[in-house]
């Protein structure tokens, strides 16, 4: 009602009648106008206006994350289950998100031979996440060791490696694919010292593997095996055949 008295301050009543609101319209300039049209025609181009707003920010979100371009539409709802196991896998994954989004902050661990789907169901709980605001990280173990060796290269202007740990604590969730196919030595070292930085500031982690389980506990260590489970861990083991052939999974 405010509205509607501010837009006819000023405004001459004209003859013609407004058959969509029942109102008479006003003169402006050279035109007669209904002021609830234009009132709605104001609310429509704000409510445009935050829609472009959203839509940018989720652009954003989804770009930060780094997706895989092939994984750029693997979602729960085109992951094909042709298995008992494949459909459990596929339930821990989605329950996971929905605790994340409920503000659950526990770890998940998922192994299995290559070609088994694991790639797409981590991605699928990036999207999901990453479409409810949350900001996730994708990304795999060698290349996040790259990240930081690259801070030791003194010729560079490189962050520190300090200060590339640290960002990778910020998203509210990292998914970790590859585990183990980075070169060993220091590179482990490395991928332990962002692990153990997450937990520190209690944030989750999802870690993809080809590892069996027990190898990649042994990987991990006591220590850090120990604070994956702190505060709660899901694990899934991806035991069927390799779908790539057959193009499944990826």
């Amino acid at each position: 009602m405010n509205a509607m008295v501010n837009l006819l301050n000023g405004f001459k009543i004209a003859e013609g009648f407004c058959e969509i609101h029942q109102v008479q319209k006003v003169q402006a300039g050279p035109h007669q106008i209904c002021p609830q049209c234009a009132i709605k025609h104001v609310h429509d181009s704000k409510q445009g206006d935050q829609s472009r707003v959203d839509q940018m920010v989720r652009d954003k979100h989804f770009g930060g994350a780094m997706l895989p371009e092939r994984h750029a539409q693997s979602g729960f709802d085109n992951y094909k289950t042709l298995t008992h196991a494949q459909a459990h896998t596929l339930t821990q994954c989605i329950e996971y998100a929905q605790a994340l989004l409920a503000g659950n902050k526990s770890n998940f661990i998922m192994v299995g031979p290559t070609g088994t789907g694991k790639t797409h169901l981590g991605c699928a709980t990036a999207s999901t996440l990453l479409k409810k605001g949350l900001y996730v990280r994708y990304i795999t173990s060698e290349e996040l060791a790259q990240r930081i060796m690259n801070a030791w290269d003194k010729d560079t202007k490189d962050q520190s490696e300090a200060s590339v740990i640290y960002d990778f604590t910020q998203y509210d969730l990292l998914i970790l694919d590859e585990y183990g196919l980075h070169d060993r030595d220091k590179r482990l070292e490395i991928i332990h010292k962002v692990l153990t930085a997450r937990y520190d500031r209690k944030k989750p982690t999802m870690l993809i593997s080809n590892f069996s389980m027990s190898k990649l506990k042994m990987d991990l260590g006591d220590r850090l095996w120990s604070r994956f489970q702190h505060d709660g861990l899901r694990t899934v083991e991806c035991n069927w055949k390799d779908a790539r052939v057959g193009g499944t999974h990826d």
